[in-house]
């Protein structure tokens, strides 16, 4: 549209010009009287109309340059958009190659975690004095996996209870050396891999910066839903230790003891950890 207004006003000035070049010509034909001196009255006559074709001559000027300013800021915004839009692909590209990534490490992890709780040890010990019908032959035998986790728990709550009878009050710092002495100590070589790999997995999680924070809780569901309750019970006697770090914290902020039953140590738990730890998420 603004090329033809352009096209339009250069043809009515060529026009103007031609008319002005030959009105002598038209002047004779048409038998009027042509005067330069008179004629220059006449035409001095038309001041006013000069200063006004000045005026909007000057006027359309203005708004050349303003429709020029108006369409260099339109590319200017259409090039910033596509720039934008550019860096908003190529961040979702790299999202999404960062899950990859991530989720990559993160079954491997998990995959590891199995193995070291497979190669996880305990055997009862020789003070153990608990339930009679565990004391049968099979029982002091040492075990593996998941059911060396079992006895570890048992084994624990008999002395935590030892305790309870003798009145003596148990603190965080009682219950994290009775895990330390009991349990811990007799089999760190295998129970430490197992918690260093936990504690690995947690960790990567929560301190991933691209992750949102509902997809680090539905990893740490994942996580969650490969722990038996025994091994829930004695990550949380772990993570009471001075010895596990920021443990205690990545147990609280995943929530590993929502499920822990009251028979595997929910009830005493709860006196050493945060309520939200046991507790789902709206």
């Amino acid at each position: 549209m603004k090329d033809k207004f352009v096209k339009r006003a250069g043809v009515a000035a060529f026009c103007l010009w031609v008319i002005w070049a030959v009105h002598p010509l038209l002047a004779k034909r048409m038998i009027i009287p042509w005067k330069p001196e008179t004629v220059g009255q006449w035409g001095d006559s038309f001041g006013a109309l000069n200063a006004l074709f000045s005026a909007l001559a000057f006027i359309a000027v203005l708004f050349t340059l303003k429709q020029q300013r108006d369409d260099v800021s339109r590319q200017l915004a259409q090039q910033r958009e596509d720039l934008a839009r550019q860096q908003r692909q190529i961040t979702a590209n790299e999202t999404d190659q960062h899950l990859q990534r991530f989720e990559r490490t993160f079954y491997e992890l998990l995959r590891l975690l199995r193995e070291a709780r497979n190669d996880v040890e305990f055997r009862y010990s020789h003070s153990y004095i608990g339930d009679p019908r565990e004391r049968s032959s099979s029982s002091t035998n040492r075990v593996e996996g998941t059911e060396s986790f079992k006895r570890a728990n048992m084994e624990l709550r008999h002395w935590i209870g030892a305790l309870d009878q003798a009145r003596i009050e148990i603190n965080s710092e009682v219950l994290a050396e009775l895990y330390l002495k009991h349990i811990h100590s007799r089999y760190e070589s295998t129970f430490a891999p197992y918690y260093r790999l936990l504690y690995t997995l947690l960790l990567r999680i929560e301190e991933d910066t691209i992750l949102t924070q509902a997809q680090k809780y539905r990893y740490g569901n994942v996580v969650r839903s490969q722990l038996t309750s025994h091994e829930v019970a004695l990550c949380c006697y772990n993570g009471l230790a001075a010895i596990s770090g920021r443990f205690k914290g990545l147990i609280v902020e995943f929530r590993l003891a929502k499920y822990l039953p009251d028979e595997f140590g929910r009830k005493r738990l709860m006196l050493h950890y945060p309520a939200s730890t046991f507790e789902g998420r709206d």
